[in-house]
Order: structure tokens, then sequence, then C-alpha cells
């Protein structure tokens, strides 16, 4: 028993097929042979423990390919069919072993194809047509099955489209898409050069002659490969003025995503000339595809610009603020990519009618992880703070040491979380979600004890100076979502308070005024300073002491 597998390497994704694949350019293929050492009645089923005694695979090089072909063909086709080899056979056996054998070339015909790069319509047996000891029934029946596995092989390559590889979660970039057209008019072309081959329009004539049913629905085919060689050339043209665009998108960065994002006007705007003038490379299903590839190598550009590795390596090392912004830099880029879109969709008169998710599905899903992240790199800056903390007051120094036990059991959270074995920028690690909705639980329940701190001590506060000063000890604290709930209960409390200090402020300037404009040496006035200097410098305190709680005030309104 024996078995050929073909191994398809796209970029980190390796997949396995029993049937030759199709190459995209970017791929990378082998093929292997897999044999059973012992026959299945000898060593039974085959399990864990003996796989590796039982099961012998090696590569097949398309050298060795070539071999096999030329040995099969030239020596063993000839031995095969010579009668004086096949005296004592029936004609059942002689004729099914043939058949079988004309097969076996012919798969190794594809596969070597395959190995090219190239589909190759496997040639029926040179003396078919002219053998006299064959009938033609029989001839007909040999040649239709040729005719059928060429209009196989050729749907297939008819069928090939590059949104295959965006459904396979291959996540191709926008280079795969131009190699991709390259590729399919190079294989047309080679494709209609064969069916021009003597030796096929024999095969066709043959048939025709003999009133094929094949030959009509064959004849239909070899007009589409036509129409779709000429499609894939001119698409292959067009996108050729995209390369050197797209490989700058896909290369090395001198300055990361900042440099990416200064193509996307170009590529942009050589899409929207491609769409105007190309005759096939102008419908919905073509720009989708290409938007959602450059989509990929965008969010590529911006993995290798800030990776999750990276990321926890600046929060071990106590810089947070460095991993914040450069995923800021990466929305940025994610948000200038859109932007551009949407720029020359406009431009474009409304004939990109596409569903924005169709085009952003995998970008929009990297911002939001971006932002998630960013959430955790703002929270632990916010959290940071708590070190720091000293409160006053007589519940200041039991609520001080509060405070540093919600800090260490913070860090201990974020050091469980920076320890989770998957890349946290890599949009296919579901587990994240997960992961980061466990650690924003456990951060809700630090922020509840904090709210709850903060409300101790600002009742334990006197004067509405007091309170501010608190409230300053939590800055980057305060716009945190539960603190926030808390702070606008204690709102009205300084508003009232604040509305007793300025009757206060009133009240004691009304007096001095009246003390001043009497002369009287009990008025306000610092002795080394004249009358009416001194009158204003101490008007001048009263001011201060009103609009400092104001302008806090007016913050604290604004945020809340």
């Amino acid at each position: 028993m024996y078995m050929f597998l073909f191994a398809v390497k796209t970029g980190e994704a390796v997949s396995f097929l029993v049937e030759p694949p199709q190459m995209d350019g970017k791929s990378k293929a082998k093929c292997l042979l897999i044999l059973r050492a012992r026959a299945k009645a000898e060593a039974g089923p085959i399990g864990q423990d003996n796989v590796d005694q039982e099961i012998v695979f090696m590569e097949i090089h398309h050298k060795i390919l070539t071999g096999l072909h030329a040995v099969c063909n030239d020596v063993f086709m000839p031995v095969l069919g010579n009668p004086l080899n096949m005296i004592g056979w029936s004609d059942l056996v002689s004729k099914d072993l043939m058949d079988k054998f004309h097969v076996f070339l012919a798969y190794t015909c594809v596969t070597l194809g395959h190995a090219r790069g190239r589909t190759v319509l496997p040639p029926p047996p040179t003396d078919v047509t002219s053998s006299e000891k064959t009938s033609s029934k029989d001839k007909s029946q040999l040649l239709e099955q040729a005719i059928v596995h060429w209009t196989k092989q050729i749907k297939t390559v008819l069928r090939l489209d590059p949104e295959t590889a965006l459904k396979n979660g291959n996540d191709p970039d926008p280079t795969v898409e131009v190699a991709f057209w390259r590729g399919k008019s190079a294989n047309l072309d080679a494709i209609c050069g064969q069916l021009n081959r003597e030796r096929i329009k024999k095969v066709l004539k043959f048939l025709e002659q003999n009133k094929s049913t094949y030959t009509g629905p064959f004849s239909k085919l070899q007009k589409e490969v036509q129409t779709a060689s000429a499609e894939a050339r001119e698409n292959s043209t067009y996108l050729e003025t995209l390369q050197p665009l797209f490989e700058s998108l896909t290369g090395s960065t001198a300055n990361g995503p900042n440099d990416v994002a200064e193509l996307f006007v170009p590529i942009m705007h050589t899409i929207l000339l491609i769409w105007t003038y190309s005759p096939h490379y102008n419908t919905p299903s073509r720009l989708v595809v290409l938007i959602r590839e450059i989509c990929n190598a965008i969010i590529r550009q911006c993995r290798n610009h800030v990776s999750g590795e990276e990321i926890f390596g600046n929060i071990r090392g106590g810089e947070p603020q460095a991993a914040h912004n450069k995923l800021t830099v990466a929305l940025d880029v994610c948000s200038r990519f859109k932007e551009a879109y949407f720029e020359y969709k406009s431009k474009a008169k409304n004939q990109w009618k596409i569903t924005t998710n169709a085009l952003f599905v995998r970008l929009d899903a990297f911002s939001e992880r971006c932002q998630d992240i960013m959430h955790l790199t703002s929270t632990i800056i916010q959290f940071n703070k708590l070190q720091k903390i000293e409160i006053g007051n007589t519940k200041g120094k039991t609520l001080t040491a509060t405070v540093l036990a919600i800090f260490e059991q913070f860090s201990e959270a974020v050091a469980g979380f920076t320890t989770v074995p998957y890349d946290i920028m890599d949009i296919e690690q579901r587990q994240f979600d997960d992961d980061f909705y466990k650690f924003r639980q456990r951060i809700k329940e630090l922020e509840r004890r904090l709210a709850s701190i903060l409300t101790q001590g600002f009742d334990d506060c006197d004067t509405i100076i007091g309170k501010f000063k608190l409230l300053d000890s939590f800055e980057g604290l305060l716009n945190r979502p539960i603190i926030q709930d808390e702070l606008e209960k204690k709102h009205i409390t300084l508003l009232e308070l604040y509305k007793q200090d300025l009757k206060t402020v009133g009240a004691i300037f009304m007096e001095g005024k009246a003390l001043v404009d009497r002369a009287d040496e009990r008025a306000p006035i610092p002795n080394n300073l004249p009358p009416i200097a001194g009158a204003l410098n101490w008007t001048a305190g009263l001011l201060e002491r009103i609009k400092e709680p104001m302008d806090k005030l007016t913050l604290l309104s604004q945020s809340i």
C-alpha cells in the first residue's frame, strides 16, 4: 500500500493534500511518498506505538518523478504493450492492466507538471489512433477517458481564485495576488499551447469522426480556457503596476508602520486607476480580496513593530508607556488605511458598493485587540501610581496601607496575565478573550475596593481643599468607571462645600473691606505694603482661594 501526500507551506501554515496542489507563487510544496512496510495482515493495525516501524515515507523530488516517468513510459510501457509478453493472458486481463498503467502514467505526468508549477495534460498512448488491433469502440473509450481527465484538470485551473487562500485562513498579503494572476496566466497559456498540439488535435479529430458526445463540451471548454487566459493575462498586466508598492508594503521598514502608512494613498490611487481601465479587474469580489490582502500586510507590519513578547517585556521592565506608544502607532496606521480607502471610495463615485465589514473584518479585529492591550497598559500606568499614594487625616495610615495591599494584588494579577503561552497580538488566538476577561474582572474588584477607600478618605476630610488634595493623590485613577461612579455621588457634596466656602470668603471680604475703608489698624493689610497695594494683595489672595477649587470642580465635572 502506498500514497502520495503533498505538503504545502504558505507563510507559517502547513496543509496536507492527497491531490497535486495548485501553487500560488508564494507557497512551497513537497511531495511525500508514504509506504506501508508490511502487509496489513502481517502487521495488524497501525498505532502510536508501531507507526515508526510500519510506515516509511520519503520526499519525492521532481528529478525522481522525471526519471520515474521516463522509465515507465520508455521501458515498461513497450514491454507491457508487446503482444508476445501477453501470451496466455485473457483480453480482459490485458486491457485492465494497460488501462491501470495508463492511469499511473497520467498521474505521474500530472504530478511532474505540478512539481514544475504547470498543469500538464497527459497524452494518450501514441499508437491508440493508429492501432489496427484495437477496435474503434475501445479506442474511443480510452480517448474519452483522456478527455475526462483533461476536463477535470482544466476546470480545476479555471476554478482557481485568490479568494481561496483567504477562505483557508492563510491570510495572504497582496504580493500573493500579483503572483497568483501571473501564475494563472502562465498556466492557462501553457494549457492553450498543449491543446493546440498535433497529438491532442488528432485525438479530438478521431473522437469527432466517431461521433463522440465528449467533443462538443470539450470544444466549449477550450473557448472558456481562451477567455480565462485573456482575463488572467489582463489582470496580471494591470496588477504588475502595484508590485513595487506591494513589495514596499510587505518589506522591512526603517521607521516601522509609519513608512507603510505613506504607501496607502499611492496604492489606493493605483487601485482606482485599475478599477477604471481594467476590463476584468473591476468587480466588487476582486476588490474585496485585494483590500483584505492589504489589511493582512498591514497587520503583519504592525506585529513586526510591536509583538506580544515585546509588550510583556516593557511591562516587566516597568515601561508600560513604551508599549502604549507603540500600540498607538499601530492603531493610527490601521485608521489611516481606512481613511485612504474611504477617500478613494468617494472618488469612485459610488461604484465601490461593498459592505465595509467584508473588507476590514481582520483589520477591525486587530484594532480591537490593540485597544484591549492599550487598556491593559493604561491600567498598569494608572495603578502604578498607587505605590506613591499617602492619605492624611485620622484614617490616613490605615487607608494608605490598604492601598499598598491593593497595589500588590494588582501586580500579581499583571504578572499572571503576562505568562500566557501565546502571542497576544495574534488575533487568531481566541483564548485571549477569556484570559483578558478574567483579568478585567479581577481589576474591577480592585477598583471597587479603591473606590471604597476614596470614599472613606473623602468623608474623613473636613475642608474642600483637603478633599481636593485627596483627589489629586488619586490622579490618573479618577477616570476609572467604578471610581467615577463614586465621585459622581460626591459631586454634590463638593458643590455644597464650595458654596459654603464662597459665602465664607464673601463675608471675609466684606468685613475686611469695611476695615480698609475706615483705615482701621485691624485692616488685613501687610505692614510692609502701602494701603492700596496691600488691599489689592489681600484681595488677590481671596480670589486665589476660590479660583483653585473652581478650576478643579470644572475639571471634575467634565470627567464624570
